[in-house]
């Protein structure tokens, strides 16, 4: 399943080396946020964790079309299947689960934001921190 609107990444895919911090291969992706920021107030101190359950492999280099299908994101809440975007060395995972839509983005060296839009509670936060393999 793509998400709209990415079905011209394919070509930009094609020798993109993942942004995935180095690590055994296909091993798990642990986030750790030490930042959050809700809309409208100021940023506080958080333990909010997450993990991607992924095939990806530190390193790999794609070839077109070649981020995996099937990965789930893991938090406290639940569990969620992913849809992957890279551009250049930055991976970006996307989910939708209720009540709203996330986004997870990390580049080569772990550096991680993550938010989510609660469009019903008409709220959005950001957290801040590092992914990495286990």
């Amino acid at each position: 399943m793509s998400l709209p609107g990415t079905a011209g990444l394919a070509p930009a895919l094609a020798a993109a080396a993942l942004a995935v911090p180095a690590g055994p291969a296909g091993a798990d992706i642990d986030c750790r946020f030490e930042t959050e920021c809700l809309e409208g107030e100021v940023c506080a101190d958080s333990g909010f964790e997450l993990t991607l359950e992924t095939a990806l492999s530190p390193g790999t280099v794609l070839a077109e079309g070649g981020l995996p299908e099937g990965d789930r994101v893991v938090t406290d809440t639940g569990t969620a299947e992913v849809d992957w975007a890279a551009a250049g060395p930055a991976l970006a995972a996307f989910w939708v689960a209720r009540p709203g839509f996330h986004m997870l983005s990390f580049d080569a060296g772990g550096a991680a934001r993550y938010s989510a839009h609660l469009p019903g509670a008409g709220l959005s936060v950001l957290y801040l921190g590092t992914c990495g393999t286990r």
